[in-house]
């Protein structure tokens, strides 16, 4: 089958709802089928000014290859990879099945012509930090199939007029994995994802764990490292796989600090890789964790709370090994095959199963 990815703009550098994206691209190729990454320079919606700016940006990253997510993952020969100008019903190429990945993705496939296959909205998040959520739930009701990441987005599409699939993420195991057992990882080692959005909760991290005695923290990410931050913060900036794999099992204790995630893929990496997670009570962590089981939970934005889970762990060494051992063992069943088994079912069908 030929099958369009939709993503919203280039992916020279990692993000998380991409990489899935990506990582089903490189499943589906490498079962035979054809799929193509669609990426556009310029969505709309902007000042005459900026959109000039995003032309001059297309050429660039066209010459430069910018935009090119293999830069950081690897990806199967047979992925096709197109940087476009917009998203115009004039660019949709011909397929079995497009698959929108965003709010304005999904609202540009909606009027692509029929050559362009069956129209699939691929639901990962609430993306209300960008839009408004009139739009986003006017978004959901489109004419395209939805499949969404987890149940608590399956509910709200739902309440919001219609329907959606489901289909959790899979892990690649042979992405993130335990190299350094649980039991010999050096205590107060605390890490986590770095991202300059005020949800995504980074601040709250350093705020709550700075001069925490005990405790060395360190942070990786795509953005600049902040200048603010107290002396003493490691910041790891765009971190090869490899790097980062070696940064989790280094790390006794990960913070996943959102305050809105549809799944949380950092707090999925750090508990593959052995690390007891301390972790925001969001629907996007619920799906794969239980207070007390497999982390710690805390309400998204009660630093004093934070503060009070990683001092928890400090003091109780048999509970951090414990929680990492049991997250171990949960990720693992968290299969990528399966997931792509489910996607495939669902595009073949119509996203009817």
């Amino acid at each position: 089958m030929r099958i369009t990815f939709v993503l919203p703009g280039g992916v020279g550098e990692p993000a998380g709802g991409s990489r899935m994206v990506l990582r089903y691209a490189d499943a589906l190729a490498q079962g035979g089928w054809r799929p193509t990454v669609l990426m556009p320079a310029d969505l709309g919606e902007a000042t005459w000014m900026r959109r000039l700016m995003r032309g001059g940006r297309y050429w660039l990253w066209k010459w430069t290859e910018a935009y090119r997510p293999d830069r950081w993952i690897r990806l199967n020969p047979g992925v096709r990879l197109a940087w476009v100008p917009t998203l115009s019903a004039a660019r949709a190429p011909a397929g079995d099945a497009v698959v929108a990945t965003s709010v304005r993705t999904a609202e540009a496939i909606a009027g692509w012509p029929a050559s362009a296959g069956r129209k699939f909205y691929f639901v990962q998040g609430y993306e209300t930090w960008d839009y408004s959520v009139a739009r986003v739930e006017a978004s959901w009701r489109l004419p395209l199939a939805k499949v969404a990441v987890s149940r608590w987005l399956c509910d709200l599409i739902a309440a919001a007029g219609a329907e959606a699939s489901h289909l959790p993420n899979g892990l690649d195991p042979e992405a993130f994995g335990l190299d350094r057992p649980v039991d010999q990882r050096v205590a107060g080692r605390v890490l986590w994802p770095h991202h300059w959005l005020p949800q995504k909760g980074s601040e709250d991290v350093v705020a709550a764990l700075s001069g925490l005695p005990g405790v060395s923290l360190s942070a990786f990410g795509t953005a600049a490292g902040a200048p603010h931050w107290p002396a003493g913060i490691t910041y790891w900036r765009n971190p090869k796989q490899a790097h980062l794999r070696a940064l989790y099992n280094e790390a006794s204790i990960v913070v996943a600090p959102s305050h809105a995630e549809g799944w949380g893929l950092p707090a999925c990496e750090a508990l593959q890789c052995g690390c007891a997670l301390v972790a925001t009570d969001i629907g996007g962590h619920r799906e794969f964790l239980r207070d007390g089981e497999n982390a710690l939970l805390y309400p998204a934005g009660d630093r004093q709370a934070l503060r009070a889970a990683v001092e928890r762990l400090l003091v109780d060494d048999g509970l951090r090994r414990r929680l990492a051992k049991r997250g171990v063992a949960d990720m693992a069943g968290l299969r990528l095959d399966s997931s792509v088994n489910r996607l495939r079912t669902l595009l073949a069908d119509g996203g009817e199963s």
